[in-house]
């Protein structure tokens, strides 16, 4: 194996010139100048690792994958199966291709890709030590440096390399894909017959020219490679026509399906099942075939085999030690075994180093070796470190992947303690990473099809357009989420990971972060270039758990951590960008999970994460500036509430008000009523949206336990028989059976769902409640009562008429019939019976008579017109309920999460509204980059301290998660 200088300075040969760590997402122009430095260098590693990336752009772009046609076909046959509309639909995108491939310029960009496919192989046979490989040839490689024609370079100016994550995020090295050639080898010892290695990219990119060498090493005397994407189009037939086999070989594969769909095109296209190979590492030992790929004949690299074990064993880590502690005389060096590598994060060891002090003396330093990825990739997190001195934990070395820093995350450096890190302090930590790694340009908005942020958080806000989503979302959701998230006021390299339990305390009073390189520009990560993001994933990613005053502390939380932000900076943050930040990031964290084992909790704290990031802004926009008006909360008429179904729908994935339901609660309390929850929702969930909405109090779990906001006091209202017996071991049984989940914020209900294999929820079958209920001593503790996403086990003798009584009490108010009572469902009954005046909304119509009134509108709609009844206007309609003018980005965020609201009736109005907010958007973004967008570094601030930087006075807005306006 040819290995490259790897103790060099940090920051060279890492990428386009500008600053002290430039931006990942290079160029075409900037990739070909690090490969130039690199061949002049005889960094053959570097030099392959560039090469690699310059072809992955072209190839991107000759094959037209960002294209959003062939996403939407390829998304529909998926969903909707084989159409003569869709076989119509992919030959004419068909034709469109062909007719793009063959145009001049893409026949010249195939052309400079001849070229750079050849000089990659020649590199990765340097790479493998390959003694038949010799130096590129000059002819070759100054074609390939001079890059594609004008008109062709053209087509490429504005595309970015993707880095990858088998050597980035992942702990592979280019010994792993040896291994794997010896492997297949082993397999099948014929030399003689043709393959074909095909890489999926993006690290097929970087992964097929290593193994295509190595096999040629190991004596396979006919070996091509080439690349491709799932539902990109295939290489030409002669290039896999003739291969007796075919190699797959991509990143380690959590369900297989990037490999399975590419395995099945080419079946498609008449290759033998028993002739394609899945070629890849995984994490497990032994190694676990996904399902999609049990057909073909895989070749796995087990995660006990791979290289970066031995880079970090104890002999390895004795013998280098000495040579990155420059200076230092090391006496001993204590390391343990190393783990195996995993899909969560680098391996790292913990290191006990002996060293004798001037005076001869001993001294023992803790230490961690950790692997930070393949050549430039690697010293990226040492580049990032030197510049982040101070914030992040000493680095003491750096060779051939291994970093050695100080050892701050405890004696196993596998768990992270707490840190007890401050919101200001990670203000502070986040304001001083924008001012040190600062870009030139915000690139985000060049990446569509590779799920950047923005395009994350479209995703998120499609499901309020329904079936059609996957039709209106590249028109109308993800103009809007680029305009507000790919315009970065100062661009830089963000961190991506800034969970509270991410810090680590350094000995004083300070903590350090840890994982400062991982999260950013990669590609596990969401690109971003924009601050706030990193801000938001301390708020998103914070640590509720069961913690009674967990919404208190959150809100704390938030704020202080943007009034810190803002302190330092002069700038405050659109609460419609922190709003859809925060969701993107909730998403991610459950993203990053899979295939790292149960997830189920993760998944129930990213949607109350999500709902309580919903309800803050909901509420920061129609409701905040409600407290600086002088109203009457001594008011004796009360209302009552559902939440699912009235106030909430769970439209989004996840319970979300919309803005309608906001203007109906604004009008009651703009008017002097009080509102109280009564819901099948936990007491966690009642105390969030007490808290956001400014509401008096609330009952949950069907009757069990309310809430009295004011005082702060809850009350179970089960009688103490019930309570003793508590669930029987339910939530238990069901949390065992596969696919189920249960809500962990409840105690007296078990809610319980299935989660499918699409990813969506729904209730237990009637067939599986039943024989629940039909089992001791369930059918005697409870009663079922379904929904659309899952099935409530309600205690006997929790009642929602019982539970507002109680709460009455709780508040010293008359035990009267409250004014308005709004429900949806049958456990809703008692108490619609017991209102003064009830209503239920469409959709629930089937519940009216005896009292109860069905109102014309669905959902918050329906709530809506209830509301209206009772003050004898529309809510919003009179002077004293108006909303308040909004900024251009709040009202279009509004605007798409009032879409369900408008039915079929009023969708066209709705949409073609959103379509001219889109257009407003779009247009002042395009403006802002043309102002912002200057050579790259102009924007470099390296300062050391939080001084704030003067900047223009904000405009005056409520601070989201504020309820001061």
């Amino acid at each position: 194996m040819s290995a490259s200088r790897s103790e060099v300075d940090p920051s060279a040969a890492l990428g386009n010139v500008g600053g002290p760590v430039p931006d990942p997402f290079a160029t075409l122009d900037e990739t070909l100048a690090g490969l130039g430095r690199s061949l002049a260098e005889g960094e053959w590693l570097d030099a392959y690792l560039w090469a690699a990336g310059a072809l992955q752009i072209v190839e991107d772009r000759i094959d037209s994958v960002s294209w959003p046609p062939r996403r939407l076909l390829t998304h529909l046959a998926k969903r909707d199966g084989d159409s003569s509309a869709l076989r119509v639909g992919f030959e004419l995108l068909e034709a469109a291709e062909a007719a793009y491939r063959a145009s001049p310029p893409t026949r010249a960009l195939r052309a400079w890709a001849a070229d750079a496919a050849a000089l990659t192989l020649a590199l990765a046979g340097m790479v493998m030590g390959d003694d038949s490989t010799c130096a590129p040839q000059s002819a070759v490689a100054g074609r390939v440096l001079a890059g594609p024609g004008r008109g062709s370079r053209r087509l490429v100016a504005r595309d970015l390399l993707r880095p990858p994550a088998c050597f980035r995020s992942f702990d592979q090295h280019p010994a792993d894909v040896a291994a794997l050639a010896r492997r297949y080898s082993e397999a099948y010892p014929a030399r003689e017959p043709p393959l074909l290695v095909l890489g999926i990219r993006t690290s097929g990119s970087y992964l097929a020219p290593l193994l295509a060498a190595a096999l040629r090493r190991d004596g396979h005397t006919r070996v091509d490679w080439a690349t491709t994407r799932p539902g990109a189009p295939l290489p030409a037939r002669a290039a896999f026509g003739v291969a007796a086999r075919l190699l797959l070989v991509d990143d380690p594969p959590v369900t297989g399906g990037s490999l399975a769909d590419v395995a099945a095109a080419l079946v498609r296209e008449g290759v033998p099942s028993q002739a394609v190979v899945p070629v890849f590492a995984c994490f497990d030992d032994p190694p676990v075939v996904p399902d999609r790929l049990a057909r073909y004949g895989c070749v796995m690299l087990p995660g006990s085999a791979w290289h970066v074990r031995e880079l970090l064993s104890p002999p390895a880590l004795r013998e280098a030690v000495p040579r990155l502690l420059a200076g230092v005389r090391v006496l001993d060096v204590r390391v343990p075994e190393p783990g195996r590598a995993s899909r969560g994060g680098h391996l790292r060891v913990p290191l006990d180093v002996v060293v004798a002090g001037d005076g001869g003396e001993s001294q023992e330093l803790a230490l961690c070796a950790e692997w930070t990825g393949v050549g430039r990739f690697g010293r990226l997190a040492v580049a990032t470190a030197d510049v982040l001195r101070g914030l992040v934990p000493r680095v003491h070395g750096f060779a051939d992947g291994v970093l050695l820093r100080d050892r701050l995350d405890g004696p196993d450096a596998a768990t992270v303690p707490s840190s007890q890190v401050t919101p200001g302090e990670a203000a502070a930590y986040v304001v001083r990473r924008e001012d040190r790694l600062g870009l030139g340009e915000d690139r985000s908005g060049h990446l569509g099809g590779r799920d950047p942020v923005w395009e994350s958080a479209a995703r998120m806000l499609a499901p309020v357009l329904g079936r059609a989503g996957v039709l209106l979302r590249p028109a109308l959701v993800q103009p809007l989420t680029r305009s507000l998230l790919a315009a970065a006021p100062r661009p830089c390299l963000v961190d991506g990971r800034t969970a509270p339990w991410r810090w680590a305390p350094d000995g004083s009073r300070a903590s350090r972060k840890l994982d400062w390189a991982e999260g950013g520009f990669s590609s596990l990560d969401l690109a971003c270039y924009d601050a706030a993001y990193d801000l938001a994933g301390f708020v998103a990613h914070g640590d509720f758990d069961d913690a009674v005053e967990a919404e208190d502390v959150d809100d704390a939380v938030e704020h202080e951590l943007l009034r810190a932000y803002a302190d330092l900076t002069g700038r405050q943050i659109a609460p419609a960008r922190w709003f859809l930040f925060q969701l993107v990031q909730a998403g991610n964290a459950v993203r990053l999970a899979q295939g790292r084992g149960d997830t189920r909790a993760l998944r129930a704290h990213a949607r109350r994460a999500k709902a309580r990031a919903a309800q803050r802004f909901l509420a920061g926009a129609l409701l905040a500036d409600l407290d600086d008006r002088v109203i009457d909360e001594s008011s004796t008429s009360l209302v009552v509430l559902d939440i699912d179904g009235v106030l909430e729908t769970d439209a989004l994935g996840f319970p979300s008000a919309s803005p309608l339901g906001m203007l109906a609660l604004r009008a009651l309390r703009a008017h002097g009523f009080r509102t109280v929850l009564a819901t099948g929702r936990s007491l966690a969930e009642v105390r969030d949206r007490c808290a956001a909405y400014g509401l008096t109090g609330g009952v949950g779990e069907y009757g069990a336990v309310c809430f009295d906001a004011a005082s702060d006091r809850q009350r179970v209202v089960l009688d103490d028989a019930r309570r003793a017996e508590g669930d029987g071991g339910l939530a238990a049984l069901l949390a065992s059976r596969t696919g189920h989940e249960t809500d962990p914020l409840s105690h007296w209900c078990v809610r319980a769902s299935v989660r499918g294999t699409d990813g969506r929820r729904t209730g237990l079958s009637a067939a599986e409640t039943e024989e629940l209920l039909r089992s001791e001593p369930f059918g005697r503790l409870f009663e079922a009562v379904p929904g659309d996403a899952q099935t409530d086990f309600v205690p006997r003798g929790a009642d929602k008429a019982a539970g507002v009584r109680a709460l009455f009490t709780l508040m010293g108010e008359p035990v009267e019939p409250p004014l308005l009572a709004v429900g949806d469902g049958s456990a809703d009954l008692p108490l619609l019976r017991w209102a003064r005046h009830a209503a239920v909304p469409a959709h629930a119509r089937r519940l009216s008579g005896d009292g109860v009134r069905a109102t014309r509108g669905a959902y918050q709609a329906g709530l809506a017109d209830a509301v209206a009844t009772l003050l004898g206007h529309r809510p919003g309609h009179c002077p004293l309920c108006r909303p308040p003018a909004l900024p251009v980005e709040t009202r279009a965020v509004l605007d798409v999460l009032a879409l369900p609201e408008a039915g079929r009736s009023g969708a066209l109005a709705r949409l073609a509204r959103l379509a001219l907010a889109d257009a407003g958007l779009v247009a002042r973004h395009e403006a802002e980059l043309l102002h912002a967008r200057r050579p790259f570094g102009d924007s470099l601030h390296l300062v050391t301290t939080g001084t704030p930087r003067p900047q223009p006075a904000p405009a005056a807005r409520p601070t989201p998660g504020s309820r001061a306006a």
